[in-house]
């Protein structure tokens, strides 16, 4: 139980003086390990507006279904990107409702706030008027602020709500845990009647001798989740006690156990794994038998082996040994493996879940038929510009397609896209790979270090800056370059180069190396990879269009003369500085 998240929940909810409750909420702890890992505990509470005769509908639907389809969606995606997802879908669904209905007293809308609780952090997402309270060492505090206005008839009028408007705004913030924290959620036939803070440091107080008591066994469990219904009931009991007369709703969540950092979990399944020495042809490795290798770095050893299960080729990659106390590496090396599982797309080379009793570390990868794209342009050194417009918008569908599950490559080379005879890609080597549903569970490591080639790697992200979609744009755009001419636009940097700064890149113009390419590609390829982010096209369909659809003149000169041509610009702007000083020394003579 040390080891894991464990929440315990209690909660009541009472129609009141209501012939119906339009109140709702759900909570739901997965059973399964990597569903809790992954997706956490789920809470969800609901408030009907009072208006509606079938606003309970609302409430009851939206925590049924926020709870199945957030579990549904992509465990490389966020928290917040995937709640975010499901409440956006779940809105638009209450919304076209209400305009089919087209009466106020048909609407469904309700109030609603979310608390999904991962690893060591509660996101918390709120619409409306229900509210969520922290609750530590005594103290409690709300988190959210109602969205309604108050009227001088002494009612008030939601200005946000679930199924209101089409366009959603929903509040959201992440708070990290401690272990005995309650977050306890509420409707506001609880809130508005009686003191909530002070009503729960009297409960939470007489019930400190059961909270202290170890949480060693399940009868323990069974009790701690009767004493917080008892409290939520007690909470709803004291809202009526003060005069309410609304339905009264209140969910508590005790946080009994948080879990180790999730990557020290991962990698203490390979505590006691034994990095294998480098390999020859013939040699074996569990199932597998080595048939050739295919690179023998400094960092890993890769290799094209055949498996006795099923006679089928696959690329096993090794961390090198001289890696064997290199954290950092095995981090990444563990994180790649993890998304090789989770990533499903014919661009993302797959790595299988291989024989889990070995007692070797390393990974089982997809045999990808074809050539690097660095051997296609040795093969091809003059490709035509149609050629690469193939290549370029199959690369940016697969990037587009990581985006969308929150994840960023950071690592876009020719070494590392798989060509086939189609011209088909495939993406490989993800050790660098920026996750964001992964990060989450990782969140109190220190800052992002780029582990990209320095040639290809965006300024942005070589300051410490996260990878994004306009840093996978310059990398590209470094890839198209590359492609065309066979060199880069920058000067080249070896390992122990220092790092580029974006106001010292010096672009080389393309048409030093091809006379025949038109010269409106040089302003859609300059842009590209511009060492400035904010001057790179906003959205990589811009690019591919871009490389279709010749610029006009009048475009590329309305451009700033920072963005066509910084260091014109800086050496304009130092002679101006030197006729100055010039200047200043003739007067002064």
């Amino acid at each position: 139980m040390g080891s894991n998240l464990a929440v315990c929940c209690g909660g009541y909810s009472d129609a009141g003086t209501k012939p119906q409750n339009q109140d709702a909420f759900a909570v739901l702890s997965p059973s399964k390990t990597v569903e809790l890992q992954h997706k956490g505990v789920v809470a969800c509470i609901a408030d009907g507006v009072s208006c509606s005769h079938r606003s309970y509908i609302a409430s009851q639907l939206s925590v049924t279904h926020f709870i199945e389809d957030y579990l549904a969606t992509a465990t490389t995606l966020s928290v917040k990107d995937a709640a975010s997802s499901v409440l956006n879908t779940l809105n638009l669904w209450l919304f076209h409702h209400d305009q089919q209905a087209g009466l106020p007293q048909d609407a469904a809308v309700t109030s609603f706030s979310v608390v999904i609780i991962k690893s060591n952090t509660a996101h918390i997402f709120h619409i409306g008027d229900c509210r969520v309270y922290l609750w530590r060492d005594n103290d409690c505090r709300c988190l959210t602020q109602d969205h309604r206005r108050n009227h001088h008839d002494g009612q008030h009028y939601l200005t946000r709500a679930l199924g209101m408007d089409s366009h959603l705004q929903v509040d959201y913030q992440a708070v990290a845990l401690n272990v005995n924290d309650k977050v306890v959620m509420t409707t506001d036939g609880v809130h508005d009647s009686c003191d909530v803070p002070q009503s729960l440091d009297k409960m939470f107080y007489s019930a400190k001798t059961l909270s202290s008591t170890p949480a060693t066994s399940s009868l323990f469990t069974q009790q701690r989740r009767r004493c917080l219904e008892q409290q939520a009931h007690q909470l709803v009991t004291n809202a009526q006690q003060q005069g309410s007369q609304d339905n009264a709703s209140c969910v508590i969540l005790d946080i009994v156990a948080l879990p180790m950092l999730a990557l020290d979990e991962v990698l203490a399944e390979y505590v006691n794994k034994t990095i294998p020495v480098a390999l020859n042809v013939g040699q074996r490795i569990d199932q597998f038998v080595i048939c050739r290798v295919l690179d023998a770095g400094c960092r890993s050893h890769i290799y094209l082996a055949q498996s006795d299960d099923d006679n089928g080729y696959y690329v096993l990659k090794m961390p090198s040994p001289n890696m064997v106390d290199d954290s950092e590496y095995l981090h990444c090396f563990v994180r790649e493996g993890w998304l090789g599982q989770q990533c499903q797309h014919v661009g993302v080379m797959k790595i299988f879940n291989h024989n889990a009793q070995s007692v070797f570390l390393y990974h089982v990868c997809e045999f990808v038929e074809g050539l690097t794209l660095r051997q296609w342009m040795i093969d091809n050194p003059l490709p035509s510009l149609t050629t690469v417009r193939v290549i370029v918008a199959e690369i940016v569908t697969v990037i587009r397609t990581l985006q969308r599950q929150g994840i960023y490559h950071a690592d876009i080379k020719p070494d590392n896209i798989m060509l086939r005879p189609d011209l088909s890609v495939t993406l490989i080597d993800f050790g660098s790979a920026w996750i964001n549903g992964y990060q989450e569970l990782v969140s109190t490591l220190t800052g992002y270090h780029p582990h990209g080639d320095l040639n290809y790697l965006a300024p942005e992200c070589h300051a410490g800056g996260k990878p994004s979609l306009l840093s996978e744009q310059f990398s590209l755009g470094i890839v198209i370059y590359e492609m065309l001419t066979g060199s880069l636009p920058y000067q080249r940097l070896t390992p122990h180069s220092v790092a580029p700064v974006a106001m010292k890149m010096d672009y080389t113009a393309i048409r030093r190396y091809r006379q025949d390419l038109p010269i409106w590609l040089e302003s859609t390829l300059k842009k590209s990879c511009h060492p400035y982010a904010q001057y790179r096209y906003q959205a990589l369909s811009e690019l591919v269009m871009a490389l279709s659809t010749p610029a006009s003149l009048s475009t590329m000169l309305q451009q700033p003369l920072i963005e066509r041509n910084p260091l014109l610009l800086w050496q304009c702007i130092s002679t101006i500085l030197l006729v100055i000083v010039l200047l200043q020394g003739f007067w002064s003579s």
